[in-house]
Parts: C-alpha cells; sequence; structure tokens
C-alpha cells in the first residue's frame, strides 16, 4: 500500500513540475523594468517574439537572461513573453544564467550560455520559446 501511495506522489509531483510551451497571447508580459535593449521600432525593422515555457523544469525556479547579437536584453520568467524590434539580418540569440539572481540561481549552475543564429527580413515577426525539455535551451516556435 505504501508502495501505491509512493508512486501515486511521485508522479503527481513530477507531472506538476513539466516543462509546457505557452502561447504568447496567453502568456504574462515581460515587465518593463526586465527589458533592457530592443524596444525601440527600428525602420526598416523585424520583430522577434520570444515566449518561456510555464512550469517549474522551465527554469529550474531561476530567472533566464536573454541576449541579442551577445547583449542583455531582458530577464524572463516561466510563463512570460518579451518582443524585441530587430533591424533585418543575421542576429544571436541567447539564453545565459541570471547576472542579477540570488542564492542558487546567482550560481547559475547548469546555466551556461546557449545561442542559435536566425536570419530575419524587413517586416518579419520570428517567434522562439525557451523550454526546459532536455535541459533550459532556447528554439524557433511555429506557437
Amino acid at each position: 500500500m505504501h508502495r501505491i501511495m509512493l508512486a501515486v506522489a511521485a508522479t503527481a509531483l513530477i507531472s506538476g513540475c513539466t516543462s509546457k510551451p505557452i502561447d504568447p497571447t496567453e502568456a504574462k508580459a515581460v515587465p518593463h523594468q526586465r527589458l533592457y535593449s530592443h524596444q525601440v521600432k527600428a525602420e526598416p525593422g523585424a520583430k522577434l517574439v520570444i515566449t518561456r515555457d510555464s512550469g517549474y523544469w522551465a527554469s529550474g525556479g531561476c530567472i533566464a537572461q536573454v541576449l541579442i547579437d551577445g547583449k542583455k536584453a531582458a530577464r524572463m520568467d516561466t510563463g512570460e513573453v518579451a518582443m524585441f524590434e530587430v533591424k533585418p539580418g543575421r542576429h544571436f540569440i541567447g539564453i545565459d544564467g541570471d547576472d542579477e539572481g540570488s542564492g542558487l540561481c546567482a550560481m547559475q549552475i547548469g546555466q551556461q550560455l546557449k545561442e542559435i543564429t536566425t536570419e530575419i527580413s524587413a517586416g518579419e515577426v520570428q517567434r522562439f520559446r525557451i523550454t526546459g525539455q532536455n535541459g533550459v535551451d532556447i528554439r524557433p516556435s511555429s506557437i
């Protein structure tokens, strides 16, 4: 009987901690205090929409730092969305540990820099998601 109860409790605990994609229209906007760059419309311009999955494993409980072309653009928590204005061309989009974190988050254990590149055209909107599936990562998204 104890084994069954332990299995049920473990299943409930694990299922509550998964990383789940969230639609940008349902996500909370990153507060302006945590947006650092790329907020002024560029002419000609393009837009990057970055959404962070909801769920504990989407973050390990820590805020992620978003980088655009190697510069800090935002600090994102789970279930949030941010929009960034960029010029057309090739851009590096990355995530890193929170340089303003406290406690274990300040140690940035397991939160090494991860980057991808994208080529974006004038007027284009590209979507990305920060996910906790198979480690914290940033990937293109159709959501």
